[in-house]
């Protein structure tokens, strides 16, 4: 299998090495993360954590791809991927789970949806309107 470190049209934002950030964002399109984010990342397609990314907190997006390093909870509405290199300790809700050899996972994997687990997989469309209640947002580079 060719290796694949995203899955999207493009690239619309990016924190890159160096960076270190707290908070919630919210992001159209797809976000690469190649520093390091604490907190809650809600993202519209797709989530790339690079193979130096660190994140920890709660991530959720269309799809999302781990090279690097994640501490928490994965929500894939569509598909979660972590590819080789990727060190992940936390749990995985999505309807399609990849894990390529040389992965370390801990954690649990729950693809049986409930009517609540539905309800989170739902992304809503991110407000580019400012009307945001607290942290940062991030938004689109590519503009």
């Amino acid at each position: 299998m060719a290796r694949r470190e995203g899955h999207s049209n493009g690239l619309d934002s990016l924190l890159g090495a160096g960076v270190d950030c707290q908070g919630t964002a919210r992001v159209e399109g797809t976000l690469r993360l190649d520093g390091a984010f604490q907190g809650t990342l809600e993202v519209g397609d797709t989530l790339i954590i690079g193979q130096s990314g660190s994140f920890t907190g709660r991530a959720r997006g269309r799809q999302v791809v781990v090279i690097g390093k994640v501490e928490g909870e994965v929500i894939g509405t569509e598909r979660v991927e972590l590819q080789k290199g990727a060190r992940m300790d936390g749990d995985v809700l999505t309807r399609s789970f990849v894990i390529e050899p040389g992965v370390w996972f801990q954690g649990q994997c729950r693809m049986e949806l409930t009517e609540a687990d539905e309800a989170l997989l739902r992304v809503e469309p991110a407000s580019m309107d400012g009307g945001r209640t607290d942290g940062a947002m991030v938004r689109s580079l590519a503009k």
